[in-house]
């Protein structure tokens, strides 16, 4: 039995080797897995050649060896042990190698065999050899009294116990099939059997979690012998389940959540174009000039709460991971001044200065997402400007290496305002946080911009950098690396601001536009009623429908020359219904809607929709959308 002991442990998957108590700490056995796992053979080393200098070794000590950086730690067990078993970090206590249960007479080669039973016995998990016959008959021929005590009857007298198929009668039911498949591939394979499985065990409550393993060998009459060892791991396992449940709830919280972000900013929308056209309505008409400041004050709330819906939907699709970023040609240098033209009023109404600082070098054409980088300026300008009175905010876009292909470009936006204490930099990065309650009560905000930009720019591979002084400013900086686009090509473009400007000034005749016949789409009253009184005061004709059906059926009564069609509506949506029109008729179709652009993008490919108008309208926004397509249409 010596040779089967020593095969067992020898291709056992566990690591396992014995080490003898004193100084130099001779190692005495060692298994093949811890060879393959260290990568040399330590039979003729000892602890003391990875650094061990002490004399002896006592109970609980902490024994570190290192070898390739790796570092291997264990414990040490009783005191009345001359030798230590180490199994995957583990100690186990042995007795001599001399020692033995039989008698005084006992043979050396006995000696030896009750050694390595007794070794493989100490080991807490549960070691065995298996072997199949050329008929295919699978017993296990030796099964250690370690660990799980799945056989409660006694060996028999020629070390047989059981075969394979009392094993398989305890397996649980779902899991008999893995059992056998994961071991006929082993078996074809001559490849490690590794397989989870559960067992019904007696006297054990529920089912026991197990994971085998174990080598095959290759017998010389055919045979073939697996040698390995069954590991309780149900602890492992309600631990592991434990969290995957908790994982699960987090996800489905998460999911609640988002869900409900986005129907609570979409509903919000509604309501607000509604606000949002009436004021701009109201502004058009004759008013008394001590109503213009209420109705620019209730334009500026709603244009505020439009910026923070639109936080709250990036950042639950960010957590959703559902951002994805866009490689489009766009000029640098063109669009640095388009967003910081956009906020000169904004600079204008703090009393600050805003300045543009741009190396010519970066004049040239790129790829990338210009909406998302627009969104990354505009939320560091905004916050400069925000936390700044009367004072500067400079923007520098400098380009620091590039190549033919590829330029490394860096962004710094800087101010002169509040500043913010470096223990409150974490903060300006945390969701819905502000970094003081007055901040938070003076300049308000959802606590969302910094976040969605520090998580944009970690999307687009770069990082975003902060140096600030409480009463001297901030400075927010970001380098981002474009491929250069060098080959120029006409694309059709349906974003506003990329239209080629309108050179037919009959567009603007009010006598003109009275002659267009403009078709309304839209669900709601109170946004149809808005929205049409802003068409008129332009001097358009305008229908309106109430769904995508009534909307087919009117480009079949009456001739159209542009469509404003709302994309969710009632028994056909309007997607759909621009999808049917567009394949009769070549009428200009724009889109309105309260999701973005990216969110039915797809939906928009394929219905053929010319343009795209965000919920809450912008009335001027819509103008000029309208005033292209008739252009574009009729020219």
């Amino acid at each position: 039995m010596t040779s089967v002991f020593r095969k067992i442990l020898d291709q056992s998957p566990e690591m396992v080797f014995l080490v003898e108590k004193n100084a130099p700490y001779r190692v005495v056995f060692e298994n093949r897995s811890f060879r393959e796992a260290l990568g040399m053979d330590l039979r003729r080393k000892s602890l003391s050649d990875f650094g061990l200098d002490r004399s002896s070794l006592t109970t609980g000590d902490q024994v570190t060896i290192k070898y390739h950086n790796a570092y291997y730690s264990f414990i040490v067990g009783e005191e009345d042990a001359n030798y230590f078993i180490f199994q995957n970090g583990s100690l186990v206590e042995l007795d001599t190698m001399e020692s033995t249960k039989g008698s005084a007479s006992t043979s050396p080669k006995e000696k030896c065999s009750s050694f390595y039973k007794n070794l493989i016995d100490k080991i807490p998990n549960t070691l065995f050899q298996m072997n199949m016959t050329e008929e295919g008959k699978m017993n296990f021929k030796y099964f250690s009294d370690g660990g799980m005590n799945i056989f409660n009857e006694p060996q028999s007298s020629n070390g047989e116990v059981k075969g394979i198929d009392y094993l398989l009668s305890m397996v649980y039911s779902q899991d008999v099939g893995k059992v056998l498949q994961s071991l006929v591939h082993s078996t074809r394979l001559l490849s490690m059997w590794n397989c989870t499985f559960r067992l019904k065990l007696e006297g054990r409550d529920g089912l026991v979690w197990a994971q085998g393993m174990a080598r095959p060998e290759e017998g010389p009459t055919g045979d073939m012998n697996w040698y390995g060892c069954l590991l309780d791991i149900s602890d492992f396992k309600e631990r592991e389940l434990e969290l995957e449940n908790h994982k699960n709830l987090a996800l489905n919280a998460s999911k609640v959540k988002s869900d409900f972000i986005s129907m609570i900013t979409h509903d919000i929308r509604t309501p607000l174009n509604t606000i949002s056209g009436s004021v701009f309505t109201l502004l058009g008409e004759e008013h008394y000039s001590s109503q213009e400041p209420l109705l620019n004050t209730i334009s500026f709330a709603v244009d505020n709460l439009i910026i923070m819906i639109n936080d709250l939907l990036d950042f639950q699709k960010i957590e959703a991971g559902k951002i994805v970023l866009e490689s489009k040609p766009f000029n640098l240098k063109q669009l640095m001044e388009q967003v910081v033209n956009s906020l000169r009023f904004q600079a204008l109404e703090s009393k600050n200065d805003l300045n543009l600082i741009i190396s010519d070098k970066v004049d040239f054409t790129v790829l990338g997402d210009k909406v998302r980088l627009s969104q990354i300026l505009n939320n560091l300008i905004t916050n400069a400007l925000k936390f700044t009175h009367e004072g500067r905010v400079d923007v520098t876009v400098t380009m620091i290496d590039h190549s033919p292909k590829e330029a490394k470009i860096y962004f710094e936006v800087k101010d002169n305002g509040v500043g913010i204490d470096k223990k409150d930099f974490n903060k300006v990065f945390n969701e819905f946080d502000q970094v003081t309650e007055s901040f938070d009560t003076k300049y308000g905000g959802t606590g969302l911009g910094m976040p969605i930009t520090k998580r944009l720019l970690e999307n687009m591979g770069s990082q975003i950098n902060l140096e600030s002084e409480v009463g001297v400013g901030s400075s927010f900086s970001f380098e981002i690396s474009f491929e250069k686009y060098d080959t120029p090509k006409k694309h059709l473009s349906f974003e506003l601001d990329e239209l080629p400007r309108n050179g037919n000034t009959f567009i603007n005749n009010k006598s003109f536009r009275q002659n267009i016949q403009v078709l309304l789409a839209e669900d709601n009253q109170v946004n149809a009623m808005v929205v049409m009184k802003i068409l008129k005061g332009w001097g358009y004709s305008c229908d309106r429908v109430s769904n995508g059906e009534e909307a087919i059926a009117a480009v079949f009564d009456k001739t159209y020359d542009i469509i404003l069609m709302d994309i969710q509506m009632p028994v056909i949506d309007g997607l759909e219904a621009s999808k049917i029109i567009k394949e009769r008729f070549d009428i200009p179709i724009i889109a309105l809607t309260a999701a973005s652009r990216r969110e039915v993008a797809e939906g928009l490919k394929k219905s053929n929709i010319d343009d795209f108008v965000s919920k809450p309208i912008n009335a001027l926004v819509l103008q000029k959308s309208i005033e292209n397509l008739l252009q574009h249409y009729i020219s």
